[in-house]
């Protein structure tokens, strides 16, 4: 049978124990070695019960199909899975550790399921723009319904199967050893002289008609307006699977895969996930230190988002403020969102309390006596009394020769941060910056620079195009539409107001060129705090601002307008260009991290794959061209790093390097 599965036969118990691999991913190889053995198996007279399980502690699994990198390219795993449906002997799946996509669907159409309590499983596949095609979105619901099944296709988190709404998914949560869950359990099947039990005759699930399609419309309300495929093609599976036939729902299903499949946006969402596995892959080095405790300088705002975010995440805080009253201030923040937390029914009381006991602030020479590293968070505090020794992270605007942390916002709901090493960091400053990156459950984007980091340079990318396309005679409305219509959340000018014009102001443009939210600032405009930006901010939001085009216009002469493609192709080709610069200056190793940075600072959707797929995809020929032919003074900005002819020579993209 090749060293793929292992099997053994004792008592009429046959059990196929499948090698996982270092990668436990389920390949072909796997699929077919499993196909034979359940095959071989039921022409065995002396077995007469079939378990599928793992021969290491975690069952195989994964997204089988190339899309979602597997090498599944035959569609064997959904012939596997009616193969062990309609096996005439009862098929048990054992499920340990982490199981997704392709092993979840196998232990759905195996007959009974013996489940870890300490597993959870989970179904990736909305994330990559895919729909799974062997069963998931027919058999789940029959065990569990709507609402835990849609929670699972489309939410895409790994779930644990002992939480209540899943737990009909196990016909044995089971604590001791693999082999002891066998035995009890093939008693109790043998004692009750229970057959086969195919998923598909099962409809527990249906029970509840109501619920069902009440689950069904909620989740069609919240995905209506997404322009991510996926989810909408797993609902519409669910929903057929309640009325079809199990064979006619399989090939609903399969027809919705197809329709996913190979299409740009699944491609994208794709590269993105598997980058995103690069950039995660940097916080689960072993070679971390625990972080327990951190200090914190400062009473700003940052400081505190930072403190409440650490809080949340059960660290402790010392927290070093100078100024009494700016003391009682801040931590009179941080009781009020805590408390918020528990009015909204986010964390409980005992927990609040655990968190205000973990904090400790004041302007004491030893308050931060413990800390294992320090986050510098406001200005004025180089005579703070750190420990001799104790790093310092600056998480301010700029950078530090040492390390800086730059957190995305909001701290406490980002999930991003950049880890920022400068010409004087050691390793230790590495290890450090991920060990917190790890405990406060971010992404942690890790860069060499003596300058900004890479969304700062993104941002600036951003603006300084978006301006150039003013100063040609665009209107900053036109080209936040287009960019809007692309997917970006907050355009240029919509972002600037957010930031604040005296802060996109500080960045001067080339000869020809303008600042045009420094021109608004000298008008009185300071962006949505005050109401009045490039937009007029109102109780009913941003709304367009005639004054503004008004006075632009005063300023230069308007021209017809550009294509929207063309804007966006331009502005999107800027900020690939200064991700391309950084690349050359090796801030990063690869362009996933910048991929991923652009997605998790919302700065490009996520079902673009991140701002240097996104120009491969729209071909970087035709963008290099776009930006050559512009005829904008700022010639430097404007120029194509020479990686893009060499990516175009080559036939090559972003996504190789």
């Amino acid at each position: 049978m090749g060293t793929e599965t292992e099997i053994t036969v004792k008592d009429g118990v046959a059990q196929i124990a499948v090698t996982a691999g270092p990668s436990a991913r389920l390949n072909s190889a796997m699929l077919t070695a499993v196909g034979d053995a359940v095959e071989r198996l039921i022409d065995d007279s002396e077995t007469n019960i079939i378990v599928l399980r793992s021969k290491g502690a975690v069952f195989p699994s994964g997204i089988a199909t190339p899309q979602g990198g597997g090498d599944d390219r035959n569609n064997l795993l959904p012939k596997l899975c009616r193969q062990i449906e309609l096996c005439p002997k009862p098929v048990i799946a054992v499920l340990t550790g982490a199981v997704v996509g392709s092993g979840v669907e196998l232990a759905l159409a195996a007959h009974y399921r013996l489940v870890h309590r300490q597993t959870r499983i989970g179904f990736p596949n909305a994330r990559l723009g895919l729909v799974p095609n062997a069963g998931a979105t027919q058999r789940l619901p029959r065990l569990i319904g709507a609402e835990a099944t849609l929670d699972l296709l489309i939410g895409g988190a790994l779930l644990p199967v002992s939480e209540d709404k899943y737990a009909p998914l196990a016909d044995m949560l089971f604590d001791e050893t693999v082999d002891e869950a066998i035995q009890h359990f093939v008693e109790e099947l043998r004692t009750k002289t229970m057959g086969p039990r195919p998923t598909a005759n099962v409809r527990t699930g249906f029970a509840n008609t109501t619920a069902y399609q009440a689950a069904i419309a909620r989740t069609r309300a919240e995905i209506t307006a997404s322009p991510e495929i996926a989810p909408k093609k797993i609902l519409a599976s669910v929903e057929a699977a309640m009325v079809l036939p199990i064979d006619t729902g399989l090939a609903f299903e399969e027809a919705a895969a197809e329709d996913c499949a190979d299409t740009e946006q699944s491609k994208a969402l794709s590269h993105l996930f598997h980058a995103e596995q690069k950039v995660v892959a940097q916080v689960r080095r072993n070679d971390l230190p625990d972080i327990s405790t951190i200090g914190v300088l400062g009473g700003s705002a940052l400081a505190s988002q930072i403190v409440i975010a650490a809080l949340d995440v059960g660290l402790s805080v010392r927290w070093f403020i100078k100024d009494p009253t700016q003391q009682r201030d801040a931590v009179s923040h941080v009781r009020n969102a805590l408390q918020q937390s528990v009015n909204n029914g986010r964390v409980t009381a005992d927990r609040m309390q655990h968190s205000l006991d973990a904090l400790q602030s004041g302007g004491a020479q030893d308050v931060l006596q413990d800390a294992q590293i320090v986050l510098r968070a406001t200005r004025g505090q180089r005579g703070a009394p750190v420990p001799a020794g104790t790093v310092i992270a600056h998480c301010l605007p700029g950078v530090d020769a040492r390390l800086s942390l730059q957190f995305m916002h909001p701290v406490s709901t980002a999930r991003l941060v950049e880890v920022i090493l400068g010409p004087e960091a050691t390793e230790d400053h590495r290890r450090l910056g991920l060990a917190l990156a790890r405990r406060m459950n971010k992404l942690a984007i890790v860069q060499t620079s003596t300058g900004t980091g890479i969304h700062d340079r993104l941002l600036q990318a951003l603006w300084r195009a978006a301006d150039s396309l003013v100063d040609l005679g665009q209107s900053p409305f036109t080209i936040d539409a287009a960019l809007r219509d692309w997917g970006m959340v907050h355009p240029p000018y919509d972002l600037a107001d957010r930031t604040g014009l005296d802060v996109v102001s500080r960045h001067p443009r080339a000869e020809g060129g303008q600042n045009w939210s420094g021109f608004l600032l000298q008008l009185g405009r300071q962006g949505r705090a005050t109401g009045r930006g490039f937009y007029h901010h109102g109780t009913d939001g941003p709304t367009r601002d005639a004054e503004v085009q008004h006075k632009i216009n005063e300023r230069r002469a308007p021209q017809s307008n550009m294509p929207a493609d063309q804007i966006r192709r331009l502005v999107i080709g800027a900020m690939a260009n200064a991700g391309a610069k950084a690349l050359r200056d090796t801030v990063v190793p690869r362009s996933a991290e910048i991929d991923v940075l652009s997605v998790f600072s919302q700065l490009v959707p996520n079902w673009r794959g991140g701002v240097m797929h996104a120009v491969g995809t729209d071909g970087l020929l035709k963008t290099t061209r776009a930006m050559e032919m512009l005829d904008h003074p700022d010639r430097d900005f404007w120029t194509p790093d020479p990686v893009f002819a060499e990516l175009v020579k080559y036939g090559r993209s972003f996504d190789d390097l």
